[in-house]
């Protein structure tokens, strides 16, 4: 997994003001130790309904923090599941 510290800790403490009780998971190039560079690719398992607003916001947060992009998938509860929300899961890491 290729976060550095302060990326982790700004991406923990993000997500944890949008939805303490979410999953998060990193997922894409990031994972792979021998990659080089890409964005960081975040999927959110949301407890609870998050309003687009409030998702941008936090993505901007975290592009700011981590200084690179940052994308941000979110799944919310009542939303059905989609191929990239599992290849999240399976291929990812939970943070």
């Amino acid at each position: 997994m290729r976060l550095s510290t302060k990326e982790l800790q700004a991406l923990r403490v993000i997500i944890g003001e949008l939805d303490p009780a979410g999953r998060i998971y990193l997922y894409g190039s990031r994972v792979d130790d021998t990659r080089r560079g890409g964005d960081i690719d975040l999927y959110l398992q949301a407890s609870r309904p998050i309003e687009l607003k409030a998702q941008l916001r936090a993505q901007y947060r975290l592009q700011q923090a981590c200084d690179t992009r940052v994308d941000l998938l979110i799944k919310n509860p009542a939303q059905p599941e989609s191929p990239i929300h599992q290849i999240a899961v399976e291929r990812g890491v939970l943070l």
